[in-house]
């Protein structure tokens, strides 16, 4: 199981040939294009709304502004997470793997 939501991203190898390059170049004419694009204020758009209009013609970036914008401005999810790890990694249990802990916390916020 991937954590990283952008590890998808990241895995496309830049090959000579395959469907990798084809990628490769596709995602480098979309980023061309729209570097060459007008875009006004950031405050005069609707941000998501600009990326739900541009997905045909901009398909990764649309893609990866959800993503980025799907990101919560608040910490306190991340710190209920690193609380209740917290609670699973005391003194007794220090020796478990990174993956068993990964597990526990999952059962733990499956219960919730």
């Amino acid at each position: 199981m991937r954590l990283d939501p952008f590890a998808d991203l990241r895995d496309i190898k830049a090959s000579a040939s395959g469907p990798a390059a084809g990628h490769r170049a596709a995602s480098e004419t979309e980023l061309a294009t729209y570097k060459a694009l007008t875009v006004p204020a950031a405050d005069a758009v609707e941000l998501l709304a600009f990326w739900r209009q541009n997905t045909e013609q901009f398909p990764n970036l649309s893609m990866t502004a959800r993503r980025i914008f799907y990101i919560s401005a608040s910490s306190a999810q991340s710190e209920r997470d690193f609380s209740s790890v917290g609670h699973t990694v005391t003194e007794m249990r220090s020796q478990l793997s990174s993956k068993k802990i990964e597990a526990m916390e999952l059962v733990r916020s499956g219960m919730r």
